[in-house]
């Protein structure tokens, strides 16, 4: 079997030091012998970051719009492209600072998707001064307030712009809303790199001021599983297991055949409302069921589809 393309995303409002993160990482990789690519979003015409970006490095940008809005389709084909176009070992997506970390992850696992990557982790850059002061609108406190609470790792960057008695008033707000994390407190986005493959790092090189806190995580804050599915599904007996368990089950999404009709359909479960949408009979695709939520476990979410019957004994294990 191929080996799965990791997906690290890289989320953080504008101006956080994403681009100058990207920079680093992109270094880190090279040295490491690894093969990358880079996707890139932002909401403008004309592309800025990119610039950070090696002439050898294989390069996909989205522009004038935002992923969680008008190009989250657009992102699935340029993933599928790289994966198809070039032998990879990790792709990096930096999304435009207006993208919802949830919306990038989901348009990360389209169904076609599920065999060829693997999300890595989700690293959300937080500009300390801005994060403290607070001075925008309430929508954009509640967004980049999600890009700290579904992040894997949490850079809070820029802390040279604030006082030790801010920087600790920082830590704590950013532990409240997501205690899960690893965080790092830095300049100029100096991250830790050995978190990203060593995520038991104690991370020794880093300062007594930089490793105070939480620097240890060893899975995923938001994960996502894909459930190979046999046979017809009761559409009834899906809808009830959703409704159960949509404290957990952010999203879920696949193709499937229902018992109602043989025909197979595009699947989409989102803020808890069930699509399905029939697939032309020409193009063919494997049943399966792609699921993002917290703190999942594969095992224990196809042991309760089974136990409802949506998946067969056979199918497990």
């Amino acid at each position: 079997m191929k080996k799965k393309v990791e997906v690290i995303i890289l989320s953080g409002f504008l101006g956080s030091g994403k681009s100058t993160l990207l920079s680093r990482l992109l270094s880190y990789e090279k040295k490491r012998g690894r093969k990358v690519a880079v996707l890139m979003n932002e909401l403008g015409k004309v592309s800025i970051d990119s610039s950070v970006v090696p002439s050898d490095i294989p390069l996909k940008e989205m522009l004038n719009g935002c992923i969680c809005c008008s190009i989250q389709g657009e992102l699935s084909v340029q993933l599928k492209e790289l994966t198809e176009e070039h032998t990879l070992d990790v792709i990096y997506i930096e999304a435009t600072g207006a993208a919802h970390p949830l919306d990038v992850l989901d348009a990360c696992t389209h169904p076609l998707l599920s065999a060829s990557i693997q999300i890595q982790a989700s690293i959300s850059v937080v500009n300390s001064k801005q994060w403290l002061e607070q001075k925008m609108s309430n929508m954009m406190k509640k967004l980049i307030t999600h890009q700290v609470k579904f992040a894997d790792i949490v850079l809070i960057n820029k802390i040279d712009q604030i006082t030790e008695n801010e920087l600790t008033k920082v830590k704590a707000t950013i532990e409240k809303e997501n205690p899960s994390a690893i965080k790092q407190a830095v300049t100029f986005s100096q991250m830790d790199m050995n978190i990203l493959h060593d995520r038991n790092s104690q991370l020794g090189k880093l300062s007594e001021k930089q490793r105070d806190f939480n620097t240890n995580v060893k899975s995923l804050h938001l994960k996502t599983c894909a459930i190979p599915i046999e046979g017809a599904i009761n559409r009834i007996q899906l809808e009830e297991f959703l409704e159960e368990n949509q404290a957990q089950l952010l999203r879920m999404k696949g193709f499937i055949r229902l018992t109602d009709s043989p025909a197979i359909y595009l699947f989409n479960y989102a803020y808890g409302f069930p699509m399905y949408e029939r697939v032309k009979s020409e193009v063919q695709v494997s049943p399966v069921l792609v699921c993002i939520g917290e703190e999942i476990i594969q095992e224990e979410l196809e042991e309760k589809l089974k136990e409802r019957g949506i998946v067969k004994v056979s199918q497990i294990g």
